[in-house]
């Protein structure tokens, strides 16, 4: 009988061991807890991967810095391979007009035709630079860290799209795509949503508050989206940090120029 406060348990039954696997049957079960621990070990593989579907995920901010170095890490990333994390965009206003920043802006250099995109928009002479176009742009524009670029625009689009709420959509799907352009480990707010000066599309604008090495920075960004007549609108994307501010007001000329070709 067992003390009071004490657990009562009931004596187990004296069991005799059994005998030590033979060779072969000890090779069994060897071969059978390998096996068990390989399909363990894919399907944990497959269970921290199952996210990463190529081109499923929409684009962040919280991509990794570039490898070139750590100066580079607030530079427009020069690959759009990579599937960052995805961020939630604020709602996109229906109606915000684009700020005209001060300055005088960087005099024309020339007037760009992209005509795979079937566009047209302003080009900038010096500090502006043509550069090589990352995937998948067509033609690009360097000055520093700032860039401009334009290409068909990338993905699925919807076929029936003339009404300027349905520009809108696709305008915020493509600056969500656009992140990933854009230095890791910040925030975006919304500056500009109105429809294009020329022909059929919508502009959307924003900013990006982000840090580098512990300091804040911005960058700000438009994006549009313009109806050529073809299967597949353009996309013109422009991004500039904050330490070339006086390239902001190239932004306004270039929402000012840009048209169907």
């Amino acid at each position: 009988m067992a003390e009071a406060g004490e657990p009562y348990t009931t004596p187990m039954p004296q069991m005799r061991p059994e005998p030590p696997p033979g060779p072969r049957r000890a090779r069994l079960i060897y071969t059978a807890l390998a096996c068990a621990g390989t399909a363990a070990a894919i399907v944990l593989v497959f269970t921290a991967f199952s996210g990463d579907r190529p081109g499923a995920a929409p684009a962040s901010l919280h991509q990794g810095r570039s490898a070139t170095g750590p100066a580079a890490s607030a530079a427009p990333s020069t690959s759009a391979s990579a599937v960052p994390r995805p961020v939630r965009l604020p709602p996109v206003p229906t109606a915000l007009s684009m700020v005209v920043h001060p300055g005088a802006g960087t005099p024309a250099g020339d007037f760009v035709v992209d005509a795979k995109s079937g566009i047209g928009y302003a080009g900038f002479a010096a500090p502006w630079r043509t550069a090589t176009a990352p995937a998948p742009f067509v033609h690009a524009q360097r000055a520093g860290r700032a860039l401009i670029v334009s290409c068909p625009m990338p993905g699925a689009v919807p076929e029936a799209l003339t009404a300027p709420e349905a520009y809108r959509t696709v305008a915020a799907r493509a600056a969500r795509w656009t992140l990933r352009f854009q230095p890791e480990g910040g925030s975006l707010d919304w500056t500009a949503s109105q429809p294009l000066r020329r022909g059929s599309g919508w502009l959307l604008g924003y900013r990006v508050t982000y840090r580098i090495d512990g300091r804040r920075h911005v960058s700000e960004a438009i994006v549009a989206v313009v109806g050529t007549g073809r299967t597949k609108p353009a996309l013109l994307f422009a991004t500039v940090p904050d330490t070339s501010q006086e390239l902001y007001r190239d932004l306004n000329m270039l929402f000012w120029t840009l048209r169907p070709m």
